[in-house]
């Protein structure tokens, strides 16, 4: 279809383990190894059941290889486990699957403290080391988002570009920049992006929650333009995060489910763009099949070429 649809991480369908970890007074490396094995066979089953139901954009978890920017974890499971990932790699090319990461909250490239940058690129680091692995070319990214204020939003940002810019190339062709819902909006996003480079991923919650109140935040298709500039053809499509707000929660809070009726007629608004979509919901892989089920069955979009 035009659009790619994906989900982050686990399938609640069939319950299989893809991000077991432990805490961290029991992360021998016998331990850490039994996690890695289950979490990589367990993601390649996942991935055979979304290529069964037609899913073909997935978020894999940063718990797939547990600790693995932490002292603790000493296994060389690029190494190690080289077999396990050509096998997915292979499987994720020939079914022209696209894969993403979204590192935890502990990547502050802006930070004061060198301590904190030093660990955010060593978090970083592994995730790239974690597609090279696979084979996968830049098309297939990692997303994060640009950090604290740190009392001085100004110079964190000034801090932001100079780390990122200081990255290796090969990082820089993986890493694209989310939007937030509390620190650093859209156009701040673009800002950025005049001085960095980098891909701009649009998170429709985020952006709802999150914004200038001025007349220009209502203008939500020039936005995305904009965002979907700054990816290049190595990039690939851009993509967006996508989900609902969740009721009587904290603004910003993702819903257990796609709101249907908003989605559709966000899907319609702007099916002429070129995008994919990632669902950020509770139900994660329900939603994608939600909306395959809306875009067979709903007249509204018996007009389109949509699946």
């Amino acid at each position: 279809m035009k659009h790619r649809l994906g989900y982050a991480c686990i399938n609640l369908t069939t319950g299989i383990p893809v991000n077991k970890t432990c805490k961290l007074a029991n992360a021998s490396e016998e331990n850490l190894r039994e996690l890695i094995q289950s979490n990589l066979l367990g993601l390649n089953k996942v991935l055979e059941w979304n290529k069964a139901n037609n899913i073909k954009l997935f978020r894999i978890s940063s718990d797939t290889i547990p600790f693995a920017s932490h002292p603790i974890n000493t296994i060389k499971w690029w190494q190690d486990y080289k077999n396990e990932f050509n096998d997915l790699g292979n499987f994720i090319k020939e079914n022209d699957i696209r894969i993403y990461m979204h590192p935890r909250n502990v990547v502050y490239l802006n930070s004061p403290d060198p301590k904190i940058i030093d660990s955010s690129i060593k978090e970083l680091e592994w995730h790239v080391k974690f597609f090279e692995c696979l084979g996968l070319d830049y098309t297939n990214k990692i997303v994060f988002h640009v950090g604290g204020g740190y009392g001085d939003k100004p110079e964190a940002v000034k801090r932001f570009i100079k780390v990122y810019n200081n990255l290796p190339e090969h990082f820089k062709s993986r890493l694209t920049l989310e939007n937030d819902d509390r620190m650093y909006n859209v156009w701040d996003l673009i800002k950025i992006n005049e001085s960095t480079g980098i891909p701009l991923v649009y998170d429709n919650l985020h952006h709802e929650v999150f914004n200038t109140h001025k007349l220009e935040d209502k203008d939500v298709e020039t936005i995305m333009k904009k965002f979907f500039s700054t990816w290049d053809e190595k990039s690939g499509l851009p993509d967006i995060h996508y989900s609902s707000q969740k009721e009587n929660a904290r603004a910003g809070s993702h819903s257990d489910a796609i709101n249907m009726d908003s989605f559709a007629e966000f899907f319609l608004k702007y099916y002429h763009l070129d995008f994919d979509i990632i669902f950020e919901t509770k139900n994660k892989e329900k939603s994608v099949l939600a909306v395959y089920e809306m875009l067979k069955t709903d007249p509204r979009f018996k007009h389109l070429d949509v699946l």
